[in-house]
């Protein structure tokens, strides 16, 4: 990549700590979050995430469908390995 595109790009495997000294080089300040900020809690110990509160039916549907597949997944590899042992 450097040896191709070096006059736009410079890449570098890089440490955590040398990426962290490299963006504080920059000396950006960044902006502090005040307002409302997510589990929301509407009772003592009943907190509401996005995970339970985002598209419900969806992701019912999406586990519904995954249970399928990983089902129909396992079904066809029994068949598969039941013909390969039934041939020989």
């Amino acid at each position: 990549m450097n040896e191709h595109h070096g006059d736009e790009f410079h890449l570098k495997y890089s440490t955590p700590s040398e990426y962290v000294d490299a963006v504080k080089a920059y000396n950006i300040s960044w902006p502090t979050k005040y307002d409302d900020l997510m589990p929301y809690a509407d009772q003592r110990a009943n907190y509401w995430t996005g995970y339970f509160t985002s598209r419900p039916n969806l992701k019912e549907f999406v586990r519904r469908g995954s249970q399928n597949l990983h089902a129909s997944n396992q079904l066809y590899s029994l068949r598969v390995l039941d013909l390969n042992i039934t041939d020989q």
